[in-house]
Order: C-alpha cells, then structure tokens, then sequence
C-alpha cells in the first residue's frame, strides 16, 4: 500500500480523535479556569485567618455561556490546525503509542501557551495606550510592561496547559487510534 493510500485510510479516525481532544481539552480548560482562582481566592482568605470565600454558583458558571459558544469552536480550530499536522508528524516517526500521545500533546499545550502569552505580552507592549492589569491584588502587567509577577505567574500557569495537553492527547489517542478488525468467526 502506498503511503498516500495508509495516510488517507487514517482520516476518519484522526478525525474522531481530534474532535474528542478538542472537546477534552476544553472541558479541562473550563474545569482549570473556573477552579485554581476559586480554590486561589478560598486559600489566600484561610492563609490570612479570614472565615473562607466560597464562591456562589453564579461565579461558579457565570462565564459557561462565554466559554461554550467561543471556547467550543476555538478549540476545534487549534485541534485541527495544530493538532492534525502533529498527528502525523509523529505517526510517521512512528510515535503512536498512548505515551507518545501524552508527551507530544503535553508539549504542544505549553508551547501554544508560551506562544500566544508571548504574542499577547509583545501585542500590548506595541500598543499605543498604557495598560496595567491587576488580578488577585497582584500587578500583572504596569505601563504596558510585563511585571515579574506577572511572568511568574504566566509560568505558574505552564504546567496547567501542559496538563490540559496530555489529556488531550490521551483523549486523541483514545478514540483516534485504529483498532483491529475483530472476526466474527470463532478461531
């Protein structure tokens, strides 16, 4: 069999497999992001002696709908954007096994987080205004510049998307991997 002919018959399956990434790894974002500034603001109020903050449901799901309608599509662009030419890439170093598809996919999540942080950090470094952003009571970004609390926190933030990659790739290997034509006849 040629190799446009076993690259072809791989679709539907990469497919299947992109698209069950691509909705993992958007639920793992929703769950990341609604999660470590709760249990963040929950903590810091135990860590000073303050009775615990808990969140309402409204804080809790109040941004669902944004994150649905903008999150769902967004993340199936990248999956299939970034996601199926990495695909194949690593099948054909013959990487295909569930812990290849869980490292490559981790450092695939990091590397999109780096990038778009750092186009995000250069994007508002060019802009004309003065931007300062403060999160937390921690100064992200002053005058346009990033703040080293601001890059610490960005790194804290890397192993987080590292995360979301590897379950990703775990749900792309999953239901994306080929499986074996199974007889029906008994041996």
């Amino acid at each position: 069999m040629s190799r446009r002919a076993d690259a072809i018959t791989g679709i539907p399956h990469r497919m299947r497999g992109l698209i069950v990434a691509s909705l993992v790894a958007w639920a793992s974002f929703v769950v990341i992001a609604t999660a470590v500034p709760l249990l963040y603001i929950a903590a810091s109020s135990l860590a000073v002696g303050e009775r615990p903050l808990w969140p309402s449901a409204r804080e809790i799901f109040g941004g669902f709908y944004l994150f649905a309608v903008v999150g769902v599509p967004l993340s199936l662009i990248v999956c299939f954007v970034v996601g199926y030419p990495t695909w194949r890439f690593a099948s054909a170093r013959g990487l295909t096994r569930r812990r290849d598809a869980i490292k490559i996919v981790a450092l695939v999540g990091a590397g999109l987080f780096l990038v778009f942080t750092t186009a995000a950090q250069i994007s508002t470094y060019m802009s004309d205004s003065t931007y300062s952003f403060t999160r937390g009571g921690i100064t992200l970004t002053k005058d346009n510049l990033p703040t080293v609390q601001g890059l610490l926190f960005e790194l804290f933030l890397v192993p987080f998307y590292a995360v979301i990659g590897a379950v990703a790739g775990l749900a792309a290997w999953w239901a994306g991997c080929e499986k074996p034509a199974v007889s029906s006849e008994p041996p």
